[in-house]
């Protein structure tokens, strides 16, 4: 009986290990000509190591900045928002295939 449990305890342990994790605040995934949008809080301005991935802006909505993203073609690339002012934020931006 203990041997079936334990072999119950590994397995239930191992695909916990084997589940995808969620991801990271900093991660941000879109698909060509689709959108998202994350709050960045007060900072302005942003700049992406392949800005032909995307097309991006920085909107106001009460006391608090969104940037807003377009996929454009597939691929990866590192975004910094933010200003000399702030501390930025990195974002590590996946552009996939619909």
């Amino acid at each position: 009986m203990r041997r079936a449990l334990a072999a119950v305890v590994v397995v239930a342990v191992g695909a916990i290990a084997h589940a995808d994790p969620p991801p990271a605040p900093n991660q941000l995934e879109v698909v060509v000509g689709k959108t998202v949008e994350r709050e960045v809080g007060v900072v302005r301005g942003y700049f992406c190591n392949d800005p032909s991935l995307i097309t991006a802006t920085l909107v106001t909505r009460g006391n608090s900045n969104f940037w807003i993203v377009t996929g454009l073609k597939a691929g990866k690339t590192q975004c910094r928002v933010g200003d000399f002012l702030h501390p930025a934020l990195l974002f590590d931006v996946t552009v996939k295939e619909p």
